[in-house]
């Protein structure tokens, strides 16, 4: 049923439009880059039940379903059957909740203003890929500025500091030097991004400038909820080659947990890799005592946890540092006996003991 008692019809090309949501829900889910993380998914969805209109529920839209992706790019995108996805890469720049209600308020306005069918109703866009519009695209300049205005607007009802809007944008244009070639997404086009950032300041002078006395900017949950996804995200940066990013993130989740192991063992990684691919010969020495240093701490702070004492293996391997090469493989293949690399590091234990 719509609004007020009155039945609400889809159109035909609304309904091939949710079919056509359904179909990408399906390719996406087997892709295997899904985060899987209840309480995550659990805490996004009830921001997001806030930034739902009460005319919009009682006329039938959609329950809001978020849906977290493992991937460090800048994207957030909804379809129009009320799932919004989001990269851990955009999770990890958000600092706050009310920076988080921007996000999702703008995602949740594509949608209950019925943006993709908007959209689609235009000739020249039939045959552009919904899931391509949503995140690559977006659905125009006119309909992004609303979904941006009225984003603000369903976050300042919920009780979210405006101020946060802009906010949020400057972050995602900040990419601690490193370069944006990963960024292929609408909310990683600095043009567009700079656009953002003017017209929400504008609104916070003009429309909300009654509503910039305060309101919530974040709470304990934040922090909690979205602590892991940062620190994984991190792991993917590290991987990229993106060390800027990812020692902010790292930096940002240290202080949460202190004496978490996965924490040290990224540091150890990121300083690695940086040793790795050190342009300076002078620099590497002190970065890999760095990396050594914090696998060590990740190791003592969880005996049990192989992945420390692999990595220690290779880079005392790499320093001809024999005795503790081999005792660092030993200690991994003991507590990871069915290691998918345990063949290859046996080989190495072989060579170290001749």
């Amino acid at each position: 049923m719509g609004y007020q008692g009155m039945p609400f019809r889809p159109e035909r090309d609304e309904r091939q439009l949710w079919s056509d949501a359904e179909k990408e829900e399906e390719k996406l889910a087997k892709t295997g880059k899904t985060y899987d993380d209840p309480l995550l998914e659990e805490y996004l969805a009830s921001v997001a039940a806030k930034l739902v209109p009460e005319e919009a529920r009682r006329a039938g839209a959609p329950t809001p379903r978020i849906a977290v992706f493992r991937d460090p790019t800048l994207n957030a995108f909804a379809m129009p059957n009320g799932i919004v996805y989001i990269h851990t890469g955009l999770l990890s720049r958000i600092e706050n909740e009310a920076q988080l209600s921007m996000i999702l308020g703008h995602e949740l306005t594509h949608v209950t203003n019925r943006h993709a069918l908007m959209f689609n109703r235009d000739a020249q866009n039939k045959q552009m890929e919904l899931a391509f519009i949503a995140s690559v695209t977006g659905f125009g300049r006119d309909l992004e500025r609303e979904a941006d205005r009225e984003g603000m607007e369903r976050m300042i009802k919920a009780g979210y500091d405006p101020a946060e809007a802009p906010r949020v944008f400057a972050l995602l244009k900040d990419n601690h030097g490193d370069g944006g070639k990963l960024e292929n997404f609408f909310f990683g086009n600095h043009q567009r991004l700079d656009e953002r950032i003017a017209n929400t300041q504008e609104l916070l002078k003009t429309k909300f400038a009654a509503d910039t006395s305060g309101g919530v900017r974040n709470t304990d949950e934040f922090a909690m909820r979205t602590r892991t996804v940062v620190r994984e995200n991190a792991a993917l940066d590290i991987r990229a080659g993106r060390f800027g990013l990812a020692k902010a993130q790292l930096d940002r989740v240290l202080p949460l947990a202190p004496k978490d192991p996965a924490t040290h063992l990224y540091y150890g990684d990121l300083y690695r890799l940086q040793a790795q691919r050190a342009k300076n010969p002078a620099d590497k020495p002190a970065l890999v005592a760095q990396a050594l240093q914090a696998y060590d701490r990740a190791a003592s702070l969880d005996p049990t946890y192989p992945d420390p004492f692999r990595q220690m293996g290779f880079l005392y391997y790499q320093s001809k540092q024999t005795e503790k090469s081999t005792e660092a493989f030993r200690k991994y293949l003991a507590l990871k006996p069915d290691a998918p690399d345990a063949r290859r590091i046996k080989e190495y234990l072989v060579e170290l003991e001749r």
